[in-house]
């Protein structure tokens, strides 16, 4: 990307529909959270935000939604921002985040079975727009 992204707020609203962005343009990584569905991110510091992604049958992200209540039925990732800067930056991968309680998740175990070693490639993408 050659956005300018100074003035973005990272893990604001602006800053998800340029990852969103960033997602889609590469095809290196989104055959592998194609049919993922939605889920949940939430920065429980800072600015305290909610977005839900919507990955489709292709691996796009369709949707990015800032959402004010949080549907439990749906996997949830949730951390302060300092923990999300260590995932983004490399410093814990998604599952050992998970494990050791980094990055706190509730939902299904069949989503981290399946998913679970791709979502380290949110990391690799999130890095070309910070």
């Amino acid at each position: 990307m050659t956005q300018d992204t100074s003035n973005i707020i990272r893990f604001s609203r602006d800053w998800w529909l340029l990852y969103q962005q960033a997602w889609n343009e590469q095809s290196e990584f989104k055959h592998k959270l194609k049919k993922l569905g939605k889920v949940i991110f939430c920065l429980t510091d800072g600015i305290e935000i909610s977005v839900c992604l919507n990955w489709d049958e292709q691996g796009d992200i369709s949707e990015v939604n800032v959402i004010e209540t949080i549907d439990e039925s749906l996997p949830i990732f949730s951390a302060p921002e300092e923990n999300w800067e260590q995932f983004i930056n490399k410093e814990i991968g998604a599952a050992k985040a998970v494990m050791t309680g980094v990055i706190d998740y509730q939902g299904s175990f069949s989503i981290i079975i399946k998913y679970g070693r791709h979502f380290d490639y949110l990391a690799d993408v999130a890095q070309k727009i910070t």
